[in-house]
Protein backbone atom coordinates (compact mmCIF):
# COMPACT_ATOMS: atom_id res chain seq x y z
CA UNK A 1 0.00 0.00 0.00
CA UNK A 2 0.78 3.51 -1.14
CA UNK A 3 0.11 6.52 0.93
CA UNK A 4 0.58 10.15 -0.61
CA UNK A 5 0.59 7.88 -4.03
CA UNK A 6 -0.65 11.24 -6.27
CA UNK A 7 2.24 12.97 -5.41
CA UNK A 8 5.88 13.56 -6.83
CA UNK A 9 7.17 10.74 -4.84
CA UNK A 10 4.29 8.34 -4.81
CA UNK A 11 3.22 8.83 -8.37
CA UNK A 12 6.86 7.63 -8.89
CA UNK A 13 7.23 5.18 -6.57
CA UNK A 14 4.03 3.63 -7.80
CA UNK A 15 5.62 3.28 -11.25
CA UNK A 16 8.25 1.50 -9.86
CA UNK A 17 6.38 -0.77 -8.08
CA UNK A 18 4.41 -1.96 -11.27
CA UNK A 19 6.91 -1.96 -13.49
CA UNK A 20 8.68 -4.81 -10.67
CA UNK A 21 5.18 -6.49 -11.18
CA UNK A 22 3.93 -6.25 -7.59
CA UNK A 23 0.14 -5.33 -6.71
CA UNK A 24 -0.13 -1.59 -5.39
CA UNK A 25 -2.98 -0.32 -3.37
CA UNK A 26 -3.35 3.06 -3.50
CA UNK A 27 -4.71 6.03 -1.30
CA UNK A 28 -6.46 9.31 -2.43
CA UNK A 29 -8.94 12.10 -0.82
CA UNK A 30 -10.30 12.81 -3.70
CA UNK A 31 -11.07 12.13 -7.50
CA UNK A 32 -9.05 15.62 -8.70
CA UNK A 33 -5.65 13.81 -7.30
CA UNK A 34 -6.06 10.88 -9.46
CA UNK A 35 -5.93 12.92 -12.47
CA UNK A 36 -2.92 14.19 -10.67
CA UNK A 37 -1.29 11.00 -10.17
CA UNK A 38 -1.96 10.56 -14.32
CA UNK A 39 -0.43 13.68 -15.06
CA UNK A 40 2.49 12.61 -12.84
CA UNK A 41 2.85 9.44 -14.42
CA UNK A 42 2.86 10.69 -18.06
CA UNK A 43 6.30 12.28 -17.61
CA UNK A 44 7.51 8.91 -17.27
CA UNK A 45 4.89 6.75 -19.71
CA UNK A 46 2.60 6.82 -22.52
CA UNK A 47 0.68 4.67 -20.75
CA UNK A 48 -0.61 6.29 -17.85
CA UNK A 49 -3.97 5.43 -17.86
CA UNK A 50 -3.38 1.52 -18.09
CA UNK A 51 -1.03 2.18 -15.41
CA UNK A 52 -3.63 4.26 -13.45
CA UNK A 53 -6.19 1.11 -14.28
CA UNK A 54 -3.56 -1.46 -12.36
CA UNK A 55 -3.62 -0.03 -9.45
CA UNK A 56 -6.20 -0.70 -6.44
CA UNK A 57 -7.61 2.81 -5.26
CA UNK A 58 -8.96 3.19 -1.98
CA UNK A 59 -10.31 6.44 -1.08
CA UNK A 60 -9.19 7.57 2.31
CA UNK A 61 -7.50 9.59 4.88
CA UNK A 62 -5.28 8.79 6.83
CA UNK A 63 -6.72 10.96 9.69
CA UNK A 64 -10.11 8.55 9.36
CA UNK A 65 -8.32 6.01 11.68
CA UNK A 66 -11.52 3.51 11.24
CA UNK A 67 -11.14 3.50 7.43
CA UNK A 68 -7.64 2.47 8.19
CA UNK A 69 -8.47 -1.41 9.30
CA UNK A 70 -10.32 -2.22 6.03
CA UNK A 71 -7.71 -0.51 3.90
CA UNK A 72 -4.58 -2.79 5.61
CA UNK A 73 -6.63 -5.97 4.61
CA UNK A 74 -4.49 -8.18 2.73
CA UNK A 75 -0.88 -5.70 2.94
CA UNK A 76 2.38 -6.98 2.83
CA UNK A 77 3.86 -3.55 3.16
CA UNK A 78 3.35 0.33 3.44
CA UNK A 79 5.00 2.93 2.01
CA UNK A 80 4.03 6.08 3.95
CA UNK A 81 4.95 8.69 1.31
CA UNK A 82 1.96 11.33 2.76
CA UNK A 83 2.52 14.16 4.25
CA UNK A 84 1.44 17.97 3.78
CA UNK A 85 4.16 20.86 3.80
CA UNK A 86 3.99 24.42 4.40
CA UNK A 87 5.61 27.15 5.64
CA UNK A 88 2.15 29.12 6.27
CA UNK A 89 1.29 30.29 10.18
CA UNK A 90 -2.91 29.41 9.14
CA UNK A 91 -1.89 25.87 7.84
CA UNK A 92 0.64 24.90 10.45
CA UNK A 93 -2.35 22.71 13.20
CA UNK A 94 -3.13 21.25 9.86
CA UNK A 95 0.14 20.10 8.92
CA UNK A 96 0.76 18.93 12.24
CA UNK A 97 -2.45 16.87 12.25
CA UNK A 98 -1.53 15.14 8.83
CA UNK A 99 2.26 14.52 9.53
CA UNK A 100 2.61 13.47 13.08
CA UNK A 101 -1.33 12.10 13.82
CA UNK A 102 -2.01 10.82 10.54
CA UNK A 103 1.67 8.69 10.67
CA UNK A 104 0.39 7.71 14.34
CA UNK A 105 -2.70 6.39 12.92
CA UNK A 106 -1.00 4.39 10.49
CA UNK A 107 1.49 2.58 12.74
CA UNK A 108 -1.23 1.71 14.82
CA UNK A 109 -2.93 0.16 12.45
CA UNK A 110 -0.47 -1.58 11.13
CA UNK A 111 0.68 -2.78 14.63
CA UNK A 112 -3.39 -3.89 15.18
CA UNK A 113 -3.71 -5.48 11.63
CA UNK A 114 -0.34 -7.34 11.85
CA UNK A 115 1.30 -5.72 8.93
CA UNK A 116 5.33 -5.83 10.10
CA UNK A 117 6.53 -3.81 7.18
CA UNK A 118 6.71 -0.23 6.71
CA UNK A 119 9.05 2.52 4.62
CA UNK A 120 8.53 6.24 5.71
CA UNK A 121 9.55 8.75 3.94
CA UNK A 122 10.74 11.39 6.08
CA UNK A 123 13.10 14.49 5.56
CA UNK A 124 16.23 16.29 6.41
CA UNK A 125 13.70 18.68 7.78
CA UNK A 126 13.67 15.80 10.64
CA UNK A 127 17.42 15.86 11.39
CA UNK A 128 19.26 17.85 13.57
CA UNK A 129 20.91 21.06 12.91
CA UNK A 130 24.56 22.26 12.34
CA UNK A 131 26.15 25.34 12.11
CA UNK A 132 26.51 27.49 8.83
CA UNK A 133 28.72 25.15 6.56
CA UNK A 134 29.14 21.86 8.89
CA UNK A 135 28.16 18.61 7.53
CA UNK A 136 24.37 16.66 8.52
CA UNK A 137 24.35 12.92 8.95
CA UNK A 138 21.77 10.18 9.86
CA UNK A 139 23.25 10.84 13.46
CA UNK A 140 23.14 14.52 13.97
CA UNK A 141 21.24 15.31 16.82
CA UNK A 142 18.24 16.95 16.72
CA UNK A 143 18.65 20.19 19.14
CA UNK A 144 15.05 20.89 20.72
CA UNK A 145 16.63 24.71 21.51
CA UNK A 146 17.38 25.37 18.55
CA UNK A 147 14.69 26.77 15.89
CA UNK A 148 13.10 25.19 13.93
CA UNK A 149 10.21 25.38 11.23
CA UNK A 150 6.70 23.75 11.44
CA UNK A 151 7.62 21.75 8.92
CA UNK A 152 10.69 20.29 10.66
CA UNK A 153 8.92 19.90 13.99
CA UNK A 154 6.26 18.34 12.02
CA UNK A 155 8.56 15.68 10.72
CA UNK A 156 10.74 15.15 13.42
CA UNK A 157 7.26 14.45 15.61
CA UNK A 158 6.11 11.91 12.51
CA UNK A 159 9.17 9.97 12.31
CA UNK A 160 9.53 9.78 16.21
CA UNK A 161 6.49 7.87 15.52
CA UNK A 162 7.64 5.34 13.94
CA UNK A 163 10.58 4.75 15.80
CA UNK A 164 7.63 4.10 18.68
CA UNK A 165 6.36 1.41 16.16
CA UNK A 166 9.59 -0.41 15.78
CA UNK A 167 10.17 -0.48 19.71
CA UNK A 168 6.36 -2.24 19.36
CA UNK A 169 7.20 -4.47 17.14
CA UNK A 170 7.04 -3.10 13.80
CA UNK A 171 10.00 -3.43 11.11
CA UNK A 172 10.60 -0.41 9.39
CA UNK A 173 13.37 1.33 7.20
CA UNK A 174 13.17 5.53 7.24
CA UNK A 175 14.46 7.80 4.47
CA UNK A 176 15.32 10.89 4.60
CA UNK A 177 15.66 12.85 1.39
CA UNK A 178 17.06 16.20 0.86
CA UNK A 179 15.06 18.68 -1.49
CA UNK A 180 13.75 16.50 -3.75
CA UNK A 181 13.91 17.76 -7.64
CA UNK A 182 11.30 16.02 -10.02
CA UNK A 183 8.68 16.71 -12.87
CA UNK A 184 4.88 17.49 -11.09
CA UNK A 185 2.82 19.97 -10.10
CA UNK A 186 3.98 22.99 -11.84
CA UNK A 187 2.93 25.44 -9.05
CA UNK A 188 4.17 23.03 -5.89
CA UNK A 189 7.19 21.90 -4.29
CA UNK A 190 10.37 22.04 -6.38
CA UNK A 191 9.11 21.91 -9.94
CA UNK A 192 7.88 25.78 -8.96
CA UNK A 193 11.29 26.28 -9.45
CA UNK A 194 11.26 25.81 -13.06
CA UNK A 195 7.89 27.66 -13.52
CA UNK A 196 9.11 30.67 -11.45
CA UNK A 197 12.28 30.92 -13.44
CA UNK A 198 10.89 30.26 -16.65
CA UNK A 199 8.62 33.47 -15.94
CA UNK A 200 11.74 35.60 -14.83
CA UNK A 201 13.16 35.92 -11.23
CA UNK A 202 15.33 38.15 -10.53
CA UNK A 203 16.51 37.69 -7.25
CA UNK A 204 18.41 34.85 -5.27
CA UNK A 205 19.47 34.35 -1.58
CA UNK A 206 23.19 33.07 -0.12
CA UNK A 207 21.42 29.89 1.03
CA UNK A 208 21.74 26.41 -0.06
CA UNK A 209 21.11 22.59 0.63
CA UNK A 210 21.27 19.22 -0.74
CA UNK A 211 19.16 18.10 -3.70
CA UNK A 212 18.34 14.27 -5.06
CA UNK A 213 16.48 13.16 -8.32
CA UNK A 214 12.98 11.86 -7.69
CA UNK A 215 14.00 9.14 -9.15
CA UNK A 216 16.47 8.03 -6.93
CA UNK A 217 14.46 8.53 -4.25
CA UNK A 218 12.52 5.89 -5.00
CA UNK A 219 14.98 3.59 -6.46
CA UNK A 220 16.70 3.98 -2.66
CA UNK A 221 13.53 3.09 -1.14
CA UNK A 222 12.92 -0.25 -3.15
CA UNK A 223 16.91 -1.34 -2.34
CA UNK A 224 16.11 -0.69 0.96
CA UNK A 225 13.15 -2.39 1.15
CA UNK A 226 13.86 -5.47 -1.29
CA UNK A 227 13.97 -8.70 0.83
CA UNK A 228 17.52 -9.63 0.09
CA UNK A 229 18.59 -6.37 2.02
CA UNK A 230 15.85 -5.89 4.54
CA UNK A 231 18.00 -7.80 7.34
CA UNK A 232 20.33 -5.36 7.00
CA UNK A 233 18.24 -2.01 6.31
CA UNK A 234 15.70 -2.56 8.76
CA UNK A 235 15.23 -0.15 11.85
CA UNK A 236 17.66 1.97 10.22
CA UNK A 237 17.41 5.92 8.44
CA UNK A 238 19.16 6.55 5.00
CA UNK A 239 19.46 10.27 4.43
CA UNK A 240 18.95 10.33 0.62
CA UNK A 241 21.52 13.49 -1.09
CA UNK A 242 23.08 13.41 -4.17
CA UNK A 243 25.07 17.20 -3.55
CA UNK A 244 24.80 19.86 -2.05
CA UNK A 245 24.57 23.39 -4.27
CA UNK A 246 23.45 27.09 -3.88
CA UNK A 247 20.38 28.02 -4.22
CA UNK A 248 22.15 30.41 -7.10
CA UNK A 249 23.74 27.65 -8.51
CA UNK A 250 20.29 25.38 -8.93
CA UNK A 251 18.64 28.63 -10.28
CA UNK A 252 21.66 29.26 -12.75
CA UNK A 253 21.47 25.29 -13.72
CA UNK A 254 17.67 25.50 -14.39
CA UNK A 255 17.85 28.90 -16.07
CA UNK A 256 20.32 27.80 -18.63
CA UNK A 257 18.00 24.61 -19.00
CA UNK A 258 16.08 26.34 -19.78
CA UNK A 259 17.35 29.07 -21.77
CA UNK A 260 16.32 32.02 -20.16
CA UNK A 261 18.23 34.66 -17.97
CA UNK A 262 19.47 33.35 -14.35
CA UNK A 263 19.10 35.30 -11.55
CA UNK A 264 21.24 38.21 -10.90
CA UNK A 265 20.02 40.27 -8.17
CA UNK A 266 21.19 39.30 -4.69
CA UNK A 267 19.07 39.40 -1.33
CA UNK A 268 21.06 39.78 2.05
CA UNK A 269 19.67 38.17 5.08
CA UNK A 270 19.18 41.78 6.71
CA UNK A 271 16.59 42.44 3.57
CA UNK A 272 15.17 39.19 3.98
CA UNK A 273 14.32 39.59 7.56
CA UNK A 274 12.71 42.86 6.55
CA UNK A 275 10.71 41.62 4.06
CA UNK A 276 9.14 38.46 6.22
CA UNK A 277 8.44 41.50 9.01
CA UNK A 278 6.10 43.91 6.07
CA UNK A 279 4.88 40.56 4.72
CA UNK A 280 3.46 39.53 7.92
CA UNK A 281 2.10 43.06 8.77
CA UNK A 282 0.76 42.96 5.50
CA UNK A 283 -0.93 39.80 5.72
CA UNK A 284 -2.63 40.85 9.16
CA UNK A 285 -4.08 44.10 6.94
CA UNK A 286 -5.19 41.87 4.31
CA UNK A 287 -6.45 38.87 5.79
CA UNK A 288 -4.27 36.95 3.38
CA UNK A 289 -1.08 34.52 4.50
CA UNK A 290 2.23 36.13 3.51
CA UNK A 291 4.34 35.26 0.73
CA UNK A 292 7.24 35.33 2.95
CA UNK A 293 7.45 33.93 6.41
CA UNK A 294 9.95 33.47 8.99
CA UNK A 295 10.41 29.85 8.92
CA UNK A 296 11.05 30.05 4.85
CA UNK A 297 13.85 32.79 5.34
CA UNK A 298 15.63 31.24 7.85
CA UNK A 299 15.82 27.96 5.30
CA UNK A 300 16.41 30.68 1.87
CA UNK A 301 19.69 31.96 3.89
CA UNK A 302 21.56 28.91 5.27
CA UNK A 303 24.02 26.74 3.34
CA UNK A 304 23.53 23.60 4.88
CA UNK A 305 25.41 20.10 3.76
CA UNK A 306 24.22 17.27 3.74
CA UNK A 307 25.88 13.75 3.75
CA UNK A 308 23.84 10.81 1.56
CA UNK A 309 26.98 8.24 1.42
CA UNK A 310 25.73 5.53 3.83
CA UNK A 311 23.11 3.84 1.08
CA UNK A 312 26.41 4.07 -1.25
CA UNK A 313 29.05 2.57 1.17
CA UNK A 314 26.73 0.04 2.04
CA UNK A 315 25.07 -0.98 -1.22
CA UNK A 316 27.11 0.54 -4.44
CA UNK A 317 24.45 2.94 -4.37
CA UNK A 318 24.63 5.11 -7.11
CA UNK A 319 22.97 8.96 -7.41
CA UNK A 320 22.29 10.87 -11.08
CA UNK A 321 24.37 13.36 -11.45
CA UNK A 322 22.89 17.01 -10.96
CA UNK A 323 23.37 18.29 -14.33
CA UNK A 324 21.71 15.40 -15.71
CA UNK A 325 18.33 15.54 -13.84
CA UNK A 326 17.74 19.26 -14.28
CA UNK A 327 18.10 18.88 -17.42
CA UNK A 328 15.98 16.41 -17.67
CA UNK A 329 13.38 18.50 -15.89
CA UNK A 330 13.42 20.95 -17.63
CA UNK A 331 13.05 19.29 -20.84
CA UNK A 332 9.36 17.72 -19.24
CA UNK A 333 8.63 21.27 -18.49
CA UNK A 334 9.54 22.86 -21.73
CA UNK A 335 7.15 19.93 -23.50
CA UNK A 336 4.22 21.17 -21.03
CA UNK A 337 4.50 25.07 -22.11
CA UNK A 338 1.89 26.03 -24.99
CA UNK A 339 3.56 26.18 -28.35
CA UNK A 340 4.38 29.48 -29.51
CA UNK A 341 1.68 30.94 -32.77
CA UNK A 342 3.86 32.32 -35.96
Amino acid sequence: MVTGATGMVGARLVYDLLQQGHKVRALFRNRERIKQFRTNISYYTTFADEFSKQVEWVETDILDYPSLFETLQDIDFVYHCAAMVSFKYSERNAMFETNIRGTANLVNTCLEMGVKKMCHVSSIAALGRTEDGEWITEETAWIPEKKHSGYSISKFHSEMEIWRGIHEGLEAVIVNPSVILGPGDWDNGSPVFFKQIHRGMPFYTRGGTGFVDVRDVTKAMLLLTSSSNWEKTKNNRFLINSTNHSYHHLFASIAEALHVKPPRIRVTKPMMEIAWRLALIGGLITGKDPLVTRDSVQGACKRTYFDGAKISRLFGFEYRPFDESINYIAGIFRGTLPQKKG
